[in-house]
């Protein structure tokens, strides 16, 4: 028989600390990164083709933005966005947009879409956190690739706008909102990091039903290009 006494309360959802949560998700994480760096140094040997090792990398700096990604979503669940560091450097935004790109391939392969990026042919570089600004890219290109119908064609352009610098992302054609489900933390984390370099995210509707998500950071920090 059983004492109650002795009895361990299971806790419930709402009481779990996102500190505890985000515990959990970085252990797994961390072995996944683990392997994927034995995989880049080929530790058990050879690899027949060099682009498994580029693969492995893909998946390591993968893992370190899903790092950061828990970090905010703690950051966001405490409320502590406004005490955010920004580490500063220049910012290639045409090299952003690429890895970007290169970082949602699979699920644009897998949605049947078509992404065209047109970028400047000078590099476009603003001064501002690499990590943070490529976030916002990839949530909201991210989010035009969800909600696009098989076939669309998906535009993403860098460059110089009346407010400044930015990054555009327009799906002309979407399902459902086209803006995305659940709490909205996407949007909501994009927003932040866009207003944290003293820039915006302006979402517009456009007639065919699609969405013109525009990351547009202020003039100011434009360094060269443009």
């Amino acid at each position: 028989m059983i004492d109650d006494a002795d009895t361990i309360a299971v806790p419930r959802p709402e009481e779990i600390s996102p500190v505890v949560l985000a515990h959990e998700l970085r252990s797994p994480l961390g072995a996944v990164q683990g392997l994927a760096s034995l995989i880049a140094a080929e530790a058990y040997g050879a690899l027949p083709d060099p682009r498994y090792r580029e693969a492995a990398r893909q998946i390591e700096d993968a893992c370190r933005h899903m790092e950061a990604l828990i970090a905010d979503v703690v950051a966001a669940a405490h409320r502590e966005f406004g005490d955010d560091v920004l580490l500063e450097g220049e910012v290639d935004l045409s090299d952003l947009v690429d890895s970007a790109q290169a970082w949602l391939q699979r699920d644009i392969v897998a949605a049947g879409v078509v992404v065209r990026a047109r970028v400047e042919i000078e590099p476009l570089v603003v001064w501002g956190d690499a990590r943070r600004l490529r976030q916002a890219v990839l949530n909201v290109l991210g989010n035009a690739v969800k909600y696009a119908p098989r076939g669309a064609r998906i535009a993403v352009e860098a460059g110089a706008s009346a407010e400044g610098v930015e990054i555009s992302v327009r799906n002309d054609e979407a399902t459902g909102d086209g803006l995305g489900g659940g709490a909205g933390l996407g949007l909501y984390v994009t927003r932040r990091q866009m207003r944290l370099h003293g820039g915006d995210l302006i979402l517009r509707r456009l007639p065919t039903g699609g969405v013109l998500a525009r990351l547009v950071l202020p003039a100011g920090r434009r360094v060269r290009g443009g």
